[in-house]
């Protein structure tokens, strides 16, 4: 069920129901089957290609409820197609294709009083998803947290309420059909932010909290939880440009992490440019930007170097999220001062040098301090799908415990198991 049908008085009666809902299906959760799991998340799959008018339907209805109202990139993270809806559809047998992640030894030995010692992987048990536009995210998060025999709650943003309703709808059905506890993926269909609150009080039931979504929304989960919380802060990705690079690659990989899908916590926001290279190139460099309609934003240093580059009026703005056809620009002597720039304004998400000097690309892997490090290749790579994690929860720019993209594994703890024949302690 989506929740909707439960029946309370008042919020602290709902958001009781939720998280002891949660609490129980867990526990049904983490002795179930991998192949029932895999089972239901291709038949959501299945149910998801045949309810495409359904759920396209659904997201029209948001989508003219939120016309005038929100950003162009927010606009593009409601927006579901068929191409989204399939990439879904795939995502859910994708996460269903793969080993179960569970009872999975991850270590065992014998220690020296004959004790037989193993470490497994086991479910976190329940977790508590806050997300924000995006309503695929309902389907995405529903399946990683299944797969790895975690009940769900998902607790979207309003604006896309219409969809979530049709897509959760979708993933009880194909609970129902397997006899699985539909608990194990409950939606929030109240959008009061005060319930929101309570629940992040109830560390009794829920185990994990996933805020995805703006800074703003992340450090109001922080301030108030009582659970552990994996943040997903925002995406401030750089791209260096070394001395020693392929001018060729270099246009091509800033045109990609640009321009390709703006409105994305892995989108470039900062290129930082060796002021060795020369004028001509460092125009062509520019130029690639520039002449897609990026807007670019620099400080004075910056600006010398070419007069479409507005001023920023202090080096704080290189500190920015755009999410826009915007970008920072900086200027450096080498790799070590690009490394710098991005140790004081990165958001610990995603950065990438472009060089063919591998001590260039040594130096950068190994003091650059973010989840994800590219060398030669685009910062939209940084992707759950793209690393072979299938759909994913979020990008962690936590270091505890996930950090990166966030696919089934992350989603799972472990316990110790330990095998004796009556040793005692001494």
């Amino acid at each position: 069920m989506t929740c909707s049908n439960l029946k309370y008085s008042n919020l602290e009666e709902y958001s009781d129901l939720l998280a002891k809902n949660a609490q129980k299906a867990s526990k049904t959760l983490r002795t179930l089957p991998g192949e029932k799991r895999s089972a239901v998340l291709n038949r959501v799959a299945q149910i998801l290609r045949e309810r495409k008018p359904e759920i396209l339907a659904a997201n029209k209805i948001d989508l003219e409820a939120a016309a005038g109202k929100l950003d162009d990139s927010k606009m593009d993270r409601l927006t579901l197609n068929d191409a989204r809806i399939e990439a879904m559809a795939k995502g859910a047998e994708e996460i269903a294709s793969f080993a179960d992640p569970l009872n999975k030894v991850l270590e065992s030995r014998e220690l020296k009083n004959g004790i037989k010692i193993s470490r497994i992987a086991v479910p976190i048990g329940s977790v508590f998803f806050i997300f924000e536009s995006r309503p695929n995210v309902t389907i995405d998060g529903a399946c990683l947290c299944f797969k790895a025999g975690n009940a769900v709650i998902l607790r979207g943003g309003k604006e896309s309420l219409n969809s979530a309703k049709c897509l959760a709808g979708i993933f009880h059905e194909a609970l129902a059909e397997e006899g699985i506890d539909q608990d194990a993926v409950q939606l929030v269909t109240e959008t009061s932010h005060d319930l929101v609150g309570m629940l992040l009080q109830r560390n009794d039931c829920l185990d994990l909290v996933i805020p995805r979504g703006g800074e703003r929304l992340i450090r109001a989960v922080v301030e108030q939880s009582k659970i552990p919380v994996i943040k997903h802060f925002n995406g401030i990705c750089h791209v260096y440009v070394d001395k020693s690079a392929d001018m060729d690659k270099a246009v091509n990989i800033l045109i990609n992490a640009k321009t390709q899908r703006t409105g994305v916590c892995n989108a470039m926001e900062c290129v930082i440019i060796d002021r060795h290279i020369d004028a001509a190139t460092t125009k062509k460099l520019i130029d690639c930007l520039a002449d897609r309609g990026v807007e670019l934003f620099g400080n004075k240093d910056a600006q010398s170097h070419d007069s479409r580059i507005k001023d920023i009026g202090d080096d704080s703005n290189y500190h920015h999220e755009y999410l826009a056809l915007k970008a920072s620009v900086k200027f450096v002597d080498n790799v070590a001062e690009a490394c710098d720039h991005i140790e004081k304004n990165s958001s610990r998400h995603t950065e990438a040098v472009v060089a063919e000097d591998t001590s260039v690309q040594d130096y950068f892997v190994a003091n650059v301090d973010s989840s994800s490090v590219m060398v030669n290749a685009s910062t939209r790579f940084a992707d759950g799908g793209e690393y072979g994690l299938g759909a994913e929860v979020g990008i962690s720019t936590d270091k505890l415990h996930a950090r990166g993209p966030m696919g089934v594994e992350s989603l799972c703890s472990y316990k110790w198991i330990l095998r004796g024949n009556g040793q005692v302690r001494a």
